[in-house]
């Protein structure tokens, strides 16, 4: 397993989105730990990047119907 992370902005978040965003992200095989944060619009993952990439985890949060900076 190679451990690797990153963080993203996502633009149009509200009060429903934390739990939204992480239950998605967490779906996802390789995924290792969410942090989400409505205060500065910042989605923080853990992940093991032999399984999924970057590209994944925005295009899982873009299919939510975010917008990621």
């Amino acid at each position: 397993m190679s451990e690797a992370q990153t963080s993203l902005t996502v633009e149009n978040m509200g009060p429903d989105s934390v739990e939204k965003i992480k239950k998605a992200l967490e779906r996802i095989n390789g995924v290792e730990r969410v942090i989400v944060s409505l205060d500065n619009k910042k989605v923080f993952i853990e992940y093991d990047d032999e399984k999924i990439n970057a590209q994944l985890i925005r295009e899982t949060i873009e299919d939510e119907g975010y917008i990621v900076k």
